[in-house]
């Protein structure tokens, strides 16, 4: 259906293209800029379709698709106003028309993206490589500065970019005078905090009792006080014994993964380094005994790494991989496949020994 769609704008902008450019203006630029009308229609429907679906599974817009794409699609626009000779007009006022409608909606976009490349986001994924964001933002703010020089040596002033200068340098430096976002230190306070949440999430009925279970504890509770001291201790502990075997039952033992082929435990990647081996939340490799009992969960699709503790805690507010962006399978999440740190140091010991070798 979006190919079908695309098709129809590209013959359209295109025959008015040859009927306005060639035949009545004569003028390449003229046609060109159907052809680019074309273009941004196509786009834009591009990236409210990407947009929805990203809201739908509640994942972060940290991509190349949402961080640098539209900014320089509306640079390049802009820049195509003083030759575009659609929406012209003969004032001197640095600014035109063209640039107005088609790129400073995206320039207002793109800005949005590179402030939050400062404050929100950790990292830019480009295809399944990633990079820190403030780094991403530090080299997109230099091209913009360079690009906006360039244009107005060789071709002439723009209001708009002038003002993108302004914000893109105001943004900067208040980023770098402003503390930067940074990652929670992995202490073992953190980890049971975090573990307590998830075992909240996965086991329900033992972080709340249900009416049931607190009714028949009173009436028991009411039974013991009746009875003799003796008769009232081993009633307790006959009442522990079973509550703790009731809690151990009730658990769900998550399905354990043993190494067979070491290869489908790799990341997919064309040429791995020992950052594929870290974990996509953390951003650090596995190590004994710090992450002992914590185990690896590896995306279905991607197979990069991430602390099971970490992962499902992700599973609460997206249904998308943080890396690759793939949907995970509901019965994946119901029942993920946990590789135990110790298993997976073997994967990730071999992939340094493959490396030597080959060196």
């Amino acid at each position: 259906m979006v190919k079908r769609y695309n098709s129809i704008i590209i013959l359209t902008s295109l025959f008015i293209g040859l009927i306005h450019g060639v035949v009545i203006s004569l003028s390449f630029y003229i046609f060109f800029s159907w052809i680019l009308v074309g273009f941004w229609l196509m786009f834009t429907i591009k990236i409210i379709k990407n947009t929805k679906r990203y809201r739908e599974f509640n994942s972060p817009h940290n991509t190349f698709f949402f961080v640098v794409l539209p900014l320089f699609f509306g640079i390049f626009y802009i820049m195509w106003g003083s030759l575009s000779g659609l929406f012209t007009t003969e004032e001197t006022i640095y600014i035109s028309w063209w640039g107005i409608l088609f790129g400073l909606p995206y320039i207002f976009y793109g800005l949005i993206k590179l402030f939050q490349c400062f404050n929100k986001y950790n990292v830019i994924y480009f295809g399944t490589k990633s990079i820190k964001a403030r780094i991403v933002a530090f080299f997109i703010s230099f091209i913009i500065i360079l690009t906006i020089i360039i244009f107005w040596v060789f071709i002439y002033f723009d209001l708009i970019l002038f003002i993108l200068l302004i914000i893109t340098f105001i943004i900067n430096v208040y980023s770098i005078a402003g503390r930067s976002q940074t990652l929670p230190n992995l202490t073992r306070d953190y980890v049971s905090r975090r573990s307590s949440r998830i075992e909240n999430l996965t086991n329900p009925q033992l972080a709340r009792p249900s009416s049931q279970t607190r009714t028949t504890s009173r009436t028991s509770t009411s039974r013991i006080y009746r009875t003799t001291p003796t008769a009232r201790s081993q009633t307790t502990r006959v009442s522990s014994k079973v509550s703790t075997r009731t809690i151990n039952t009730s658990k769900t033992k998550p399905r354990s993964v043993k190494i067979k082929n070491i290869s489908m435990y790799k990341p997919k990647a064309a040429i791995l380094s020992s950052d594929d081996f870290k974990c996509i939340f953390c951003f650090q490799l596995p190590k004994l005994p710090q992450d002992n009992g914590r185990g690896i969960i590896l995306c279905p699709k991607c197979r990069y790494p991430a602390h099971a503790d970490e992962f499902r805690d992700w599973l609460r507010s997206s249904n998308l991989c943080s890396r690759c962006n793939a949907p995970i399978p509901s019965s994946f999440q119901r029942n993920p496949k946990i590789l135990s740190v110790k298993n997976y140091l073997i994967v990730y010991k071999d992939f340094l020994q493959r490396r030597k070798n080959s060196n």
